[in-house]
C-alpha cells in the first residue's frame, strides 16, 4: 500500500521527510512555498506557507526545482529543474 498524501500543514510535511526519499520545493510567492516528497511508498505534496525557519529546514533536506507537478491519472510526479521556455 502507498501513500498519496496533500497536506498544507508545513510542520506535517517537515516531519514526514526521510532520508530514504527525495523531496524538491519550489517558493510561489513570499512566504508560499510548493514541495514534494517521494520515496518507494509514499509521495507527500505541499502548498503553503512557511515560516522563514521552516523554509531554511525545508531549503537544508530538499533540492530546489522550476517545476513541480503530480499526475493522479498516470499516478506520477514530474519535477523539472530546467527553465521551461
Amino acid at each position: 500500500m502507498r501513500l498519496f498524501a496533500k497536506v498544507s500543514d508545513p510542520d506535517l510535511f517537515l516531519r514526514m521527510l526521510y532520508e530514504a526519499g527525495t523531496a524538491f520545493y519550489r517558493p510561489v510567492k513570499k512566504n508560499t512555498v510548493e514541495a514534494v516528497y517521494f520515496s518507494s511508498n509514499r509521495t507527500i505534496y505541499f502548498r503553503g506557507e512557511m515560516t522563514p525557519s521552516q523554509y531554511e529546514n525545508l531549503r537544508a533536506q530538499a533540492y530546489p526545482s522550476e517545476r513541480i507537478f503530480i499526475d493522479e491519472v498516470r499516478g506520477q510526479v514530474k519535477v523539472s529543474q530546467l527553465m521551461e521556455e
